[in-house]
């Protein structure tokens, strides 16, 4: 159970954290109130309207010259190409230069859209087409460059195919009308960290690519947890018996288990289980415990008149 729970706490982002008050014996529902917090571990997420206060200015000046976005899309598409080649030459420095160029113009047609009224379903895809040839073509040269280096070869292969699943499932999740905008590796952070791993590749190359082989994969699992998150199911009674009692691990083990199967899922599983016994359900005591510590006093009164374990 302890390996499970750290596993758990591990992967942000399946619902609100829930506050569990100290001075409560039992879980009750008035207790799943929740407390919402961030859902997503990404540049944009943190620095959205940072963001959108540079860019929108010159996406309106762009706009106003008669620039549409997907020529801004197009000549993105194009430069990263010729920073895939640069890198391949043997340019890394030059190539990651053309690379921030690049990236400067899939930043700026989303707002050259948005400034012109010009986002169109068409738009949005051409868009999302062209980030994957993208991640792909600037990738694939890197491993080509370090096609004599086996464990830097190996690392860019890994954060090749990251990139790509990663994308694939927030697509599938979206297809099928869930949210899947989570992962400590987005494709803005694994961008603007492979510029500065090919401008300083002398001093960062090697750091770089193990930040993004293993921030990719864990930024998938991360994205197929929230996604089995969402998905409906049945929590199982014996989980729920456990989650229930006020002790420390009690607490814990609700938290893990909210976590695990998502907040809708558990929450769901709790009201039904209230609606139908009438209370949470306590867990059964500890060996050698104290039966009586535990227990709800009765509304009852001994023959002296007080309630019963009461002093004089």
């Amino acid at each position: 159970m302890h390996l499970a729970t750290v596993a758990v706490v591990a992967l942000p982002g399946c619902g609100p954290r829930l506050v569990w008050p100290r001075d409560r014996p039992t879980f009750a529902p008035a207790a799943l109130a929740p407390v919402p917090i961030e859902n997503r571990v990404a540049l944009r997420a943190r620095f959205d309207t940072t963001i959108d206060a540079v860019v929108s200015p010159m996406g309106r000046g762009l706009a106003r010259l008669g620039v549409t976005p997907n020529a801004l899309t197009t000549m993105g598409l194009v430069l990263t190409g010729v920073a895939a080649g640069l890198v391949v030459a043997g340019e890394p420095v030059i190539g990651g230069w053309a690379l921030v160029l690049g990236g400067l113009m899939d930043t700026l047609d989303g707002a050259v859209a948005r400034a012109d009224n010009r986002s169109t379903p068409f738009g949005a895809f051409y868009d999302s087409v062209s980030d994957r040839l993208s991640d792909g073509i600037i990738l694939a040269g890197v491993a080509f460059w370090l096609r004599d280096q086996p464990r830097l070869f190996a690392l860019t292969i890994t954060a090749l195919v990251a990139a790509q699943v990663t994308s694939y499932v927030r697509a599938k999740a979206e297809a099928i009308d869930l949210e899947c905008q989570i992962g400590i590796l987005e494709r803005a952070e694994r961008a603007i960290i492979l510029m500065f791993g090919l401008v300083f590749w002398r001093w960062i190359l090697e750091p770089v690519l193990w930040i993004l082989a293993v921030g990719g994969v864990v930024t998938i699992i991360q994205r197929v947890h929230h996604v089995w998150c969402q998905v409906a199911r049945d929590l199982p009674d014996e989980l729920m018996v456990l989650a229930a009692g006020g002790r420390a691990w009690n607490r814990a083990f609700k938290e893990a288990a909210r976590r695990l199967y998502g907040a809708k899922n558990f929450d769901a599983a709790w009201e039904d289980m209230v609606a139908t016994d009438g209370d949470a359900p306590h867990a059964a005591p500890d060996a050698g415990s104290d039966v009586a510590s535990d227990a709800v006093p009765e509304a009852t009164e001994s023959p002296s008149g007080r309630p019963p374990g009461s002093r004089a």
